[in-house]
C-alpha cells in the first residue's frame, strides 16, 4: 500500500507528546512490513527550534516538513499553519491508497478531508484524544466548526481509529459509521525500554535509593491536572516519598509554586523540567509509581504506557485510561477524585514490586509495536478498498 500520513507533528517532535511518537512507530512499523509510508507533516520541534531538513528519508520514511507561519503560534496554541499545505496535498493525495490524518480541527486535517473527498481517497483518522469539545466562547466556536467540517468529515471516513471504547462511543455519537470504527491500541517499540539503567533520574535530583518517587511526565497544564495530583498526594510526602515532576511548562508552574512553596523548598516536589529519549526512559527506571490525572479526556497516554512497559505500577484517572489495567492487577484507573487517587497511590507504593511485574506484562502483551502495526495494516488495507470514499 501507499500510505500518506497527514499530522502536525512528526519525529523529532518529542515536545509534542505522544502523537508524534505514535505516528513515527506507526510509519516506521508499516516501512517495514513492506509499506510505501509519506508522510506531509509542519516543521515545529520546541519553543525555539524549528525541525530540519524540509525533505528526508527518515527510516525509510518519505518525510515532507512545511514551515508553519508562525513557530510561537504553533508552540503556545497548536495553531499549525504550514505554507503550501494545499499545493503538496493536491500533489500527493492522488498517488495514495489511503490517507490516514491525526487530530480533529486542525487545518491540516481540514485540508486533508477536503482533498482526499475530491480525489476520492479514503481517509482514516485517529483524533488522539481531541474529539471532547470546549465549554464558553471557544466552545461555542468549536460547535459551530464541528457541524460544518468535523461531523461530515467522521460520517464519510473509510476507518476511525479509537484508542478506548470511550473514544470509540464519541465517534458513534460524532455520527461515525459503526463499520469505519476500530479499536487499535496505542503502540510501543518495547526495546528502548529494555536498554535502560536505574539511579539517572536519583541521582541528577540527589534523591537517595530508599526514598520512594511518584512520577508525573507530561505538559505543566491546568488540562493535565498536576494540581489534582499534588492535592491528593501531597499527605503521603515526605523524607521517604517525594513527587518528581517531569515535563515543561505550560502555564501552570509559577501558580503551582506558589501554592506549594513548602512542598517544594523541602524537596517534598522535585522539579526535573522536561526530559526526552533515553532521560525520559531513564525518569521511569527510578520511579516506584507512576501517576496521570488530567481533567480532560486524552484517552490512553503514551508515557502511562511506557511507564507500565518499564514495569511501574501506573495510577491514572478515567480520563487517560490504559485498557485492562486494573484488571491486570498492574495498576488503578480512578476517578477524578483526591481521596481515590491517594488511596490507588498508597496501595501501588505498597505492592511496587508485585504490580509493577503485572502492569509490564500487560502492556507488552497488548501494546507490542509489531503486533499493533498489523492490525493497523489490516485495517488500512479494508479502508482502501472501502466504498465509503472520503
Amino acid at each position: 500500500m501507499r500510505i500518506l500520513q497527514v499530522t502536525p507533528y512528526f519525529a523529532p517532535a518529542w515536545a509534542y507528546g505522544g502523537p508524534p511518537r505514535v505516528m513515527y512507530d506507526y510509519a516506521t512499523g508499516l516501512v517495514a512490513r513492506g509499506h510505501e509510508v509519506s508522510v506531509l507533516t509542519t516543521d515545529v520541534l520546541d519553543a525555539r527550534e524549528r525541525a530540519r531538513p524540509k525533505h528526508e528519508q527518515l527510516a525509510g520514511i518519505d518525510v515532507l516538513r512545511l514551515p508553519n507561519v508562525s513557530n510561537a503560534l504553533a508552540w503556545k496554541r497548536k495553531k499549525y499553519v504550514p505554507r503550501g499545505l494545499v499545493r503538496e496535498l493536491t500533489r500527493r493525495v492522488g498517488d495514495a491508497d489511503v490517507v490516514h490524518v491525526t487530530d480533529t480541527r486542525t487545518y491540516l486535517t481540514a485540508a486533508a478531508y477536503a482533498t482526499t473527498r475530491a480525489r476520492g481517497v479514503p481517509l482514516c483518522l485517529s483524533p488522539h484524544g481531541s474529539l471532547p469539545g470546549s465549554v464558553g466562547l471557544r466552545g461555542a466556536v468549536k460547535r459551530a466548526y464541528d457541524r460544518v467540517l468535523v461531523r461530515p468529515m467522521l460520517e464519510r471516513a473509510a476507518l476511525l481509529l479509537a484508542q478506548t471504547d470511550h473514544e470509540a462511543d464519541l465517534l458513534r455519537a460524532w455520527g461515525g459509521s459503526k463499520d469505519a470504527i476500530r479499536l487499535l491500541p496505542l503502540p510501543l517499540d518495547l526495546e528502548d525500554l529494555s536498554r535502560v539503567e536505574r539511579g539517572q533520574l536519583r541521582q541528577r535530583l540527589g534523591i537517595g535509593p530508599e526514598t520512594r518517587v511518584i512520577l508525573f511526565l507530561g505538559r505543566i497544564h491546568w488540562l493535565k491536572g498536576l494540581d489534582v495530583l499534588i492535592d491528593a498526594v501531597g499527605a503521603l510526602l515526605g523524607s521517604d516519598t517525594v513527587l518528581v515532576v517531569v515535563g515543561r511548562d505550560d502555564g501552570q508552574w509559577a501558580a503551582l509554586t506558589e501554592h506549594h512553596r513548602d512542598l517544594l523548598d523541602s524537596g517534598r516536589i522535585r522539579f526535573a523540567g522536561p526530559l526526552y529519549d533515553r532521560d525520559r526512559l531513564a525518569a521511569y527506571a527510578d520511579a516506584d509509581v507512576f501517576c496521570l490525572t488530567p481533567r480532560h479526556w486524552e484517552e490512553t497516554s503514551v508515557a502511562a504506557l511506557e511507564a507500565a512497559a518499564s514495569g511501574v505500577p501506573v495510577v491514572v484517572t478515567e480520563q487517560a485510561d490504559i485498557p485492562g489495567l486494573s484488571a491486570s492487577g498492574g495498576g488503578f484507573v480512578v476517578p477524578l477524585d483526591a481521596a481515590a487517587i491517594r488511596g490507588a497511590v498508597e496501595q501501588a507504593l505498597a505492592n511496587r514490586e508485585r504490580m509493577g511485574a503485572l502492569a509490564r506484562s500487560h502492556v507488552r502483551a497488548q501494546h507490542a509495536r509489531d503486533a499493533v502495526v498489523a492490525r493497523l495494516e489490516s485495517y488500512l488495507s479494508e479502508a482502501s478498498s472501502s466504498s465509503r470514499l472520503a
